[in-house]
């Protein structure tokens, strides 16, 4: 008995730190790749920093029910195939250890995760999507609360274009106010106030003017063409915001299926009937076979490990990776036939797991071995000859580069960074499509627009997951050199560990040059595509770029434009331009409209079929002209249209739009941040990778699990320091320079002093 609990100890101990370091991988990099999804579209404009510490415990759930499982898939196939390549197995069986004794430690530990597992998905999960529905609502309340940035055009109220010269946003005050209304009968309302803010209570919204001048424009097919201009010393306009019916959705009990728990749930499939109760059925039992996927998988992973041949922990990983890439997809698949009808909801959520289970028997009960190729090189026996050739080899490396060793690191690096990337760019396809899925039934756009989808979103995929990439190959390239004694025998010939990291930093700037490649070249259109895939498939508008109406303001603020771009003939299409009193710069003078207008200079602009308002008069007076031609006019680059979010402009596109902001006097904060973002992505890739290898060189010789640990806490480190300088800039409390660079001098100060540690 006491050699038998020995054994099943002995088990534990060798799954537990490959499950947990598995957990604490896999739950850091789909975390960080989830919180910057849901902070880019919950919050567009700059939001309390409160915001975004909220989101991390609302994310964390869903993250977590979707990692246990794999991550004791892993733990187990890994552990266990270590102690099969090390012949333990063997030594057991010879012993007359059972494979059940094998196996019941296994169950132990997935019964374990199943009970977290089970209350995850059963309670934590629905709580969490509550929550972050709220935080949404809330974002959007605050938005509300003051929805004007300053020096930006808003039209987020319906009927309203809204603009400001200057403001405080936190107090809702306004300076230098333009407002532009379309009313039911095709009139157009023009506002000016020298100062605004909104007054908002849970019924309405009221913006409240100071000293405003109302200008009525009849619509052009009324009979009576009157024009009336009106000086207020105070102005009230109602105007639907939507915080009423917001306010009333925060408060309404969650009624979708993903958010009730698992009473809540139970109790609305006996009370619904029709498509609603199947659809309740389908996440009810989803859910539960989610819970107890852990045992399941506990056991399929003991069963195929104890029947393959002797593999090395890579391998271990990769069919870990490809048993959940097809549980999933079975997932799916049973998930989708029971929506249509095919199968019983029962059926359809339980359907990969019962394939599963049944494959984990048939492991079990089977005796022949599993056999699959071989991919490594075959590995001599360290001998003296052996080591006195790599002494000669290294003898000659500080003359010349590339040796053979230096050709060996490369080369296994990159094998090591492909083979990270792949299984994570794997994971995160696996987990939008589990997340997106149920938006791509009800869209009916299928399995084609969710690929379409993946495939625009693996450059933006690929640039946050390179660094993290790098540095596990970092780690598991010179892990393995220390702890095959190779870096004892470079040192030994005298040379130093600098050299040893040459490679390594050479494959870094290489994988740097590549990222800085995709992030300018590729990123920025496959962002704008993937941004409207995603919209189709949620059911929300697309955010076209093209061929929609855009506002300007010239950089004097003289005037405001409103115009449609052709961008083959550089020209303007029905422009509208504002002009304002150069005395009283919250004033209209003068209001022009036209046909088209093209430059005749550089600053120099034509309007055709010109038609306008002048407004300086006691009285209003109304011209037209076939030609118009206006002077000091910014030049044709300045109206083009653009985007406003960093992810879809490679670095000079944004550089010029934060500077044709600026001249205008906008606030570029969130934008500055993002340039300098870009600029130091590369350079976040190399300082991986110079933390990573001494890491490896010194934690290496003693475990590899405890260098992929340090794996995972310096990623995550990395990214809070990141995060947390980053909103830093974005709420103006630090230069974007600081901001951004600053835990990349942080991190590098912190590889140099690991490379000073390490013993050369």
């Amino acid at each position: 008995m006491a050699s038998r609990r020995l054994i099943e100890r002995y088990i534990i101990r060798t799954i537990l730190p490959y499950a947990l370091v598995a957990l604490a991988l896999l739950t850091g990099i789909l975390f960080v790749q989830q919180s910057g999804r849901y902070l880019e579209t919950i919050f567009r404009t700059t939001v309390p920093a409160m915001f975004f510490y909220s989101i991390a415990p609302a994310l964390l759930p869903a993250v977590l029910s979707f990692t246990l499982p794999m991550a004791l898939l892993c733990g187990t196939i890994v552990g266990l195939g270590r102690m099969g390549s090390d012949s333990e197995l063997v030594a057991m069986r010879a012993a007359g250890v059972s494979k059940w004794q094998v196996v019941v430690p296994v169950l132990l530990v997935g019964l374990l995760t199943t009970f977290a597992s089970w209350q995850l998905n059963l309670n934590e999960a629905p709580r969490a999507q509550q929550q972050l529905r709220s935080i949404a609502a809330r974002a959007a309340l605050y938005k509300l609360d003051s929805p004007v940035e300053p020096q930006t055009f808003t039209a987020d109220i319906p009927g309203y274009v809204i603009y400001v010269r200057e403001g405080d946003k936190s107090r809702g005050q306004w300076g230098g106010v333009f407002i532009q209304s379309h009313e039911d009968d095709g009139s157009t309302q023009l506002i000016t106030a020298r100062t605004g803010r909104i007054d908002s209570s849970e019924e309405k919204s009221e913006l409240v003017l100071q000293d405003a001048v109302r200008t009525s424009i009849p619509a052009p097919t009324a009979a009576k063409q009157d024009y009336t201009v009106e000086r207020l010393t105070q102005f009230r306009l109602l105007f639907k915001t939507g915080r009423k019916d917001l306010i009333a959705g925060m408060r309404t009990a969650a009624v979708k299926s993903d958010e009730m728990n698992f009473s809540e749930l139970r109790r609305f499939i006996n009370e619904s009937s029709g498509p609603e109760q199947r659809e309740a059925q389908i996440v009810f039992y989803k859910r539960l076979a989610f819970s107890v996927s852990p045992i399941i998988f506990a056991f399929f992973g003991a069963g195929l490990a104890m029947r393959l041949r002797r593999g090395s922990r890579g391998f271990g990983a990769f069919v870990s990776v490809a048993v959940m890439l097809v549980y999933y997809l079975l997932m799916i698949g049973g998930e989708q036939m029971a929506r249509g009808g095919t199968l019983p909801p029962l059926l359809g959520a339980w359907l990969a797991t019962i394939v599963t289970t049944a494959v984990g028997v048939v492991l079990l009960l089977m005796n022949r071995t599993l056999s699959f190729p071989q991919l490594r090189r075959k590995r001599g026996v360290s001998t003296e000859p052996a080591s006195a050739k790599k002494i000669k080899i290294a003898r000659w490396s500080a003359i010349r580069f590339p040796t053979l060793l230096d050709t060996s690191i490369v080369r296994t690096m990159f094998l090591s960074f492909l083979f990270g990337f792949m299984v994570l760019v794997i994971l995160f396809d696996v987990f939008t499509s589990f997340e997106l899925w149920r938006f791509v039934a009800k869209s009916g756009g299928g399995v084609r627009l969710l690929t379409q989808y993946l495939f625009y979103l693996l450059p933006l995929v690929s640039v946050e997951l390179f660094p993290g990439s790098v540095l596990v190959a970092s780690l598991l390239t010179y892990a393995l050199i220390a702890r095959r004694r190779e870096a004892v025998a470079w040192w030994a010939s005298g040379q130093s560990v600098y050299r040893l990291m040459l490679p390594g930093l050479v494959f870094a700037i290489a994988v740097a040059a590549g990222l800085w490649l995709i992030e300018e070249r590729v990123m920025p259109a496959a962002n704008v595509r993937q941004d409207d895939l995603r919209a189709r498939i949620r059911g929300n508008p697309a955010q076209s770029t093209a061929g929609e109406r855009r506002w300007l303001v010239s950089a004097d603020g003289a005037r405001i434009y409103s115009y449609d771009f052709d961008d083959q003939k550089q020209a303007l299409l029905k422009p509208t331009i504002f002009e304002f009193d150069p005395a009283k710069r919250t004033e209209l003078s003068r209001v022009i409209n036209g046909e088209t207008a093209s430059w005749l200079q550089p600053n120099r602009l034509e309007i055709k079929d010109a038609r306008w308002l002048d407004l300086s008069q006691p009285q209003v007076g109304k011209q037209q002209a076939q030609t118009l031609t206006l002077d000091g006019i910014e030049p044709p680059r300045t109206f083009r249209p653009t985007v406003d979010r960093p992810s879809q402009l490679d670095a000079g596109r944004l550089r010029e739009y934060i500077h044709a902001l600026k001249a205008r006097g906008a606030d570029t904060a969130i934008l500055a941040v993002g340039l300098q973002r870009k600029y130091a992505a590369p350079f976040a890739v190399i300082i991986m990778a110079l933390i990573g290898m001494p890491l490896a060189v010194s934690l290496g010789r003693k475990s590899t699990v405890a260098a992929l640990s340090s794996a995972v806490v310096v990623s995550i480190l990395f990214w809070l320091i990141s995060s947390g300088f980053q909103q830093l800039g974005e709420h103006a409390l630090l230069p974007a320079e600081v901001a951004v660079w600053a835990p990349i001098a942080i991190f590098m100060g912190g590889a140099f002093y690991f490379i000073s540690r390490v013993r050369t």
